[in-house]
């Protein structure tokens, strides 16, 4: 593996998107990592839009931004002893799953990493025979989503290296897509490769897959269901209607999580483990139809 890290660090000065150190509401510290993607494949015009050229004033940028390719490399535009503008409106969820405030909202705690990457199927960005499937936050929206290349995905192990390198207190559990904060308001990371991602920062091939068993509204379903929620006859049809929400929430308040009608990165965690509390297999439960 071969790559540059390409320096193109935001001057701390007025006008730029760029908080000057962690705040003490976060321990002076970061908490987590944001991970999005660009909604384009150009690092370089992916630059300009992050404020990474020091001459351009910008209101949102990201720690790194990482290319398709190792010819591209990853751009550094933030330096890790301070804050960038990753996140903006709708955020609702904090790093850790409980309800955000003004203080601990994502660019106030979060390292945020940008990933070259067009998103989901729109005019003009094709779906290829490789995308990936999977539903947005409130479970109603299957998207074709763009893979990360090999190439990209050894470089974004790399930028999660050298971020627990600088910051070791932030575990695989501290890491979480853009539309888990923001959830409703983005789409940005579904269909993200986490689990096989953070095995490779942390050297853990242990870290369960919480993520990819419930990409689909049916998985969810189903996983609601062997909880002993009731959604009534249709039971694992794939339209998460109105049964399946107030079965969502019904889940969120039982388990002491933020009551929302999204799925997040949190709520698989929580899922996951239950299922494995009770002796299931998260992976049965959400494959097996039950109509």
């Amino acid at each position: 593996m071969s790559f540059q890290f390409n320096e193109h660090l935001i001057p701390l000065n007025k006008g730029h998107a760029v908080g000057p150190g962690w705040t003490s509401a976060t321990g002076h510290r970061p908490r987590g990592v944001t991970w999005h993607w660009t909604a384009l494949r150009s690092l370089n015009d992916c630059r300009g839009i992050l404020g990474g050229y020091a001459t351009i004033t910008s209101k949102v940028s990201s720690h790194y931004c990482v290319g398709q390719a190792y010819t591209d490399g990853v751009d550094r535009y933030v330096s890790l002893e301070n804050r960038s503008w990753h996140a903006g409106i709708g955020q609702k969820i904090r790093w850790d799953g409980k309800a955000s405030t003004n203080k601990t909202k994502g660019t106030r705690a979060c390292i945020g990493i940008e990933t070259c990457n067009v998103g989901y199927e729109r005019p003009g960005h094709p779906a290829g025979g490789d995308w990936i499937e999977a539903v947005n936050t409130d479970s109603k929206w299957i998207m074709k989503i763009e893979p990360w290349p090999e190439e990209q995905f050894n470089m974004m192990v790399a930028v999660g290296k050298e971020i627990i390198d600088r910051w070791p207190h932030i575990e695989w559990r501290d890491h979480h897509g853009h539309h888990d904060i923001c959830p409703g308001y983005k789409q940005d990371v579904a269909g993200f490769p986490f689990a096989r991602l953070l095995r490779g920062i942390y050297g853990d091939p242990n870290i369960p897959d919480i993520w990819s068993p419930f990409w689909m509204p049916k998985a969810r379903q189903r996983a609601l269901i062997a909880l002993g929620y009731d959604l009534g006859p249709t039971q694992d049809d794939g339209d998460f209607g109105n049964l399946s929400s107030r079965a969502l929430l019904a889940f969120q308040k039982d388990n002491d999580s933020y009551v929302i009608p999204h799925w997040t990165t949190f709520t698989c965690d929580k899922i996951f483990h239950r299922l494995t509390d009770e002796g299931l297999d998260p992976i049965t439960v959400s494959q097996t139809p039950l109509n």
